[in-house]
């Protein structure tokens, strides 16, 4: 399966007009569907809310753009370590996400859209995971020696 850029281009451009109440429904879909997840959201979502949809729309953008979307998903997936996001929690969001697109697009939702977005949304996060994973490998741990806290000279 290959991913059809018209298609993904287009329906971001359909959901763009629509501006937050996207995101909204997003989180409300997430929040219903997965409600062990809230706790990793602040409580007022006003923000995050924006921040995802201008981050849904952006990639949609560019979704034919390797050389501006690679650094901003490893930068995405680096960044998301501070909210203890794990990889099991990447298919909760692509669920999320395409509910969301369905619901919006309506009849215009159809299995090669799906089946489009499906195969972005799985090669974008896998971009955000492998940047986070090597973000926290092992191997860049620096053990602390004796010269880091140096004992009291006397």
């Amino acid at each position: 399966m290959t991913i059809d850029i018209d298609l993904i281009k287009s329906s971001g451009k359909a959901v763009q007009d629509l501006g937050v109440q996207v995101a909204q429904h997003f989180y409300d879909t997430m929040f219903s569907h997965y409600p062990e997840v809230r706790k990793m959201f602040p409580g007022d979502m006003s923000e995050q809310r924006v921040r995802l949809f201008h981050s849904v729309i952006l990639i949609a953008s560019n979704i034919d753009n390797t050389d501006m979307l690679v650094p901003y998903l490893k930068e995405l997936g680096v960044g998301h370590i501070r909210y203890d996001t794990r990889p099991e929690h990447y298919p909760i969001v692509g669920k999320s996400l395409l509910l969301t697109l369905k619901h919006f697009l309506g009849p215009a939702w159809t299995t090669a859209m799906a089946e489009s977005w499906i195969e972005a949304y799985n090669l974008a996060s896998t971009i955000c995971i492998q940047a986070a994973a090597e973000a926290m490998a092992p191997e860049r741990y620096v053990p602390l020696v004796l010269d880091d806290v140096p004992p009291v000279t006397q």
